[in-house]
């Protein structure tokens, strides 16, 4: 009986994605475009963090054109192995480590900074980068051929990286609320760096707390949720409107959005005075 109920909703997660390729993509692909050109067009290396936002734009510019590939492909081929995209790999488990990864970097900068000095070398994020996206892909098919073992997997990936990213802004945001020497106020670069990690880690609990709470139900509780759903559609369209969010708050952060270029100060001013 569930079986022929699962057969029978798989048409219907043709309206169950479509909020996700509606809202994603078109937010998502400029956004992450404008980072990838920023990034590469850097005369010098990136830095560190830098290193992990630049392979996030890719994996989350992979996932917003192949999404999109994959629900049309679905939509004239309504099967249960068609409906498991390939690309929900990229935003469940590329993403989520990649973002672990960068806490971790951020956690050794200001916690540990003389550690983090020694293992300043960029050739050490690049490898890890490598690692998580060959990690990222071999989730990603195994997910596809053995869908069986996707829900272990999804949940595994986001409790350890949940787990990994909180406790690690907790910690810096401890850190940074300590008072320089001799009891002086917090200095304003160190509040504007507690304002971006607390930011990033809101940010990070709203992403993906409900793709893990749904999860953990359907672990927990195999019989109160059916495999697709309303709160399936609700939870994918969280996680991946990540590939939007995420450059996005990269930009804010840097201030080179086009409407903030538009305001440099007095001698963006000058400029559109005289013409």
């Amino acid at each position: 009986m569930d079986g022929r109920n699962e057969t029978a909703s798989i048409p219907h997660l043709v309206w169950y994605f479509l909020p996700t390729i509606v809202l994603v993509p078109p937010l998502g692909i400029p956004a992450n475009a404008l980072v990838l050109r920023l990034l590469l067009g850097k005369p010098n290396v990136c830095s560190t963090s830098e290193i992990f936002v630049l392979n996030l734009a890719v994996f989350d510019m992979m996932f917003c054109f192949m999404v999109v590939i994959e629900y049309i492909y679905f939509m004239f081929n309504k099967t249960k192995a068609n409906s498991n995209f390939l690309s929900w790999g990229l935003s469940q488990a590329g993403g989520p480590m990649l973002l672990c990864a960068l806490s971790l970097d951020a956690f050794m900068a200001v916690c540990h900074p003389l550690i983090f000095l020694r293992l300043k070398e960029p050739k050490l994020r690049l490898s890890l980068c490598l690692l998580v996206s060959v990690l990222a892909f071999t989730v990603c098919g195994v997910a596809k051929l053995m869908p069986f073992y996707k829900l272990a997997m999804v949940l595994g990936i986001l409790m350890v990286t949940m787990l990994t990213i909180s406790t690690s802004n907790v910690l810096i945001l401890k850190s940074l609320r300590r008072p320089g020497p001799g009891g002086k106020d917090l200095h304003p670069v160190k509040k504007r760096a507690l304002k971006m990690v607390f930011t990033a880690l809101v940010m990070v609990d709203f992403l993906y707390l409900p793709s893990l709470a749904e999860s953990l139900i359907k672990v927990l509780f195999p019989k109160l949720l059916p495999p697709y759903s309303i709160l399936t559609s609700f939870t994918y369209l969280i996680l991946s409107m990540s590939s939007f969010i995420q450059p996005l708050s990269y930009l804010v952060r840097t201030k080179q959005l086009p409407k903030m270029r538009c305001n440099r100060g007095p001698a963006a001013e000058m400029k559109t005075t005289t013409s």
